[in-house]
């Protein structure tokens, strides 16, 4: 029997309930820990910002302070009870500050009670940093129990071990939080009451394919079909995802717009002119445009390969100065136009060089679906594998594209932001 069966009368079976208790008490001290924190430790926090802004702490100011650590007590209790990946975690964070706090807004307006503007926003960047923090922890200790069953032997060798084989048609399978399945119309009939009961008691079934490629972050290419792209829903995100481009480039170019300037005077002073290197990109709809960053590289001309690697033409290389660039990817900065005009995207599948976006999709069917979204600054495919120079890698990367393109979300573009300060903040995949 696989390391990873369990039936009910397995040891493994035998402390199903311990477990299930351990988990209770985790619940019970979570709950007691985030009463404290918004009852007892945020009261101080909010008090001092009244003492910051001089105002007294009247009565009205007291209740004001008590309905905000309310809402954030309610969005720390729904992020922690939430299942799913991380983008619907960071989903399900934004959508409870938007439900929690924007409930208090409307009913002090609908009320006309006492309100201050500094607490409430306060509030709300409180409880996105501690969601965020939740979401970690829960990771951490409390792990979902996950049941598979009726799976194939070359399907269960590829399940992480965290993932519990169920060979007892009779097992309890409600005591996990997800029942994977081979197949449902293979599933065997004794095993209906057992998943029945699971689905009655609200708990997900799912295929294991699904899960894997979740767990994965890419989709099989072979396998892979343009119906499973939700097309009203990309086509319905894209709008609300332009407004927030719109607003992010915003915030951003006060900062970029002198490092920038920067940039153009070192490479101006160490390399001479061209400052900045432009290129041909396809990009939304397979619409071409000029792509513009930072030079950092000596003169000469980039030219494809035949197995599709960009080579370097003689005397073409990255400069010491366009190495230190690259690497604090300051050399990327001037695409945030590129993001003003609609070219692009801040998230979105990386924009591919004209020459080898041809080529890439003569060898590779399902290429060109990239082009159904603005490609992006950053990435899914960019966090998770890296840059792409050989055929090969460039399948792998079309893998997580197609990945992004299936789960479009806001979840899943704040998932990408966040891994990629991460990247900026350690250097890492720096070329």
């Amino acid at each position: 029997m696989d390391a990873r069966a369990v039936s009910s009368t397995s040891p493994q079976a035998a402390v199903a309930k311990p477990a299930t208790r351990a988990r209770l008490w985790i619940d019970l001290a979570f709950g007691l820990i985030s009463v404290a924190i918004c009852f007892f430790v945020l009261p101080q926090l909010y008090g001092w910002i009244v003492a910051r802004m001089g105002g007294p702490l009247t009565r009205g100011m007291a209740w004001h302070i008590f309905a905000n650590c309310c809402a954030n007590l309610i969005v720390l209790v729904s992020v922690w009870s939430g299942q799913g990946r991380l983008d619907q975690k960071l989903s399900a964070l934004a959508s409870a500050v938007l439900a929690s706090h924007g409930a208090l807004a409307l009913v002090v307006i609908l009320t006309r009670s006492f309100y201050s503007n500094s607490i409430m926003l306060s509030a709300a960047i409180i409880s996105l940093g501690l969601g965020a923090a939740t979401i970690l922890a829960q990771r951490r200790l409390k792990p979902p129990r996950i049941a598979v069953i009726g799976a194939r032997e070359s399907t269960l060798a590829q399940l992480p071990p965290v993932v519990e084989r169920i060979d007892d048609p009779s097992a309890d399978l409600r005591h996990f939080d997800l029942v994977l399945t081979g197949s449902a119309d293979e599933l065997p009939l004794d095993w209906t009451r057992a998943v029945s009961r699971a689905m009655l008691a609200g708990k997900p079934v799912r295929h294991c394919a699904e899960y894997l490629e979740e767990a994965r972050g890419l989709v099989s290419m072979e396998h892979f079909d343009i119906d499973q792209l939700p097309d009203g829903g990309i086509r319905s995100y894209q709008a609300v995802k332009r407004a927030l481009d719109l607003a992010l480039a915003a915030i951003a170019l006060p900062i970029a717009f002198p490092l920038v300037a920067l940039g153009c005077l070192v490479v101006l002073v160490s390399m001479g002119r061209p400052v900045f290197f432009v290129q041909s990109r396809v990009g939304l709809g397979g619409r071409r445009f000029r792509m513009i960053k930072l030079r950092t590289m000596t003169s000469g001309e980039a030219r494809p390969s035949v197995e599709g690697r960009m080579a370097v033409a003689e005397g073409q290389r990255v400069t010491p100065i366009g190495a230190l660039l690259r690497r604090l990817r300051i050399d990327e900065l001037p695409q945030l136009w590129h993001v003003l005009i609609g070219d692009m995207s801040f998230v979105g599948p990386r924009p591919e060089w004209t020459l080898l976006a041809e080529r890439y999709a003569a060898q590779l069917p399902q290429y060109d679906y990239r082009h159904v979204v603005r490609p992006g600054i950053t990435g899914w495919a960019q966090v998770r594998s890296g840059y792409a120079g050989t055929l090969q890698e460039t399948r792998l990367k079309v893998s997580y594209d197609l990945y992004y393109l299936k789960h479009l979300s806001l979840g899943l573009d704040l998932q990408i932001l966040l891994r990629t300060i991460f990247v900026l903040i350690t250097t890492r995949g720096a070329r």
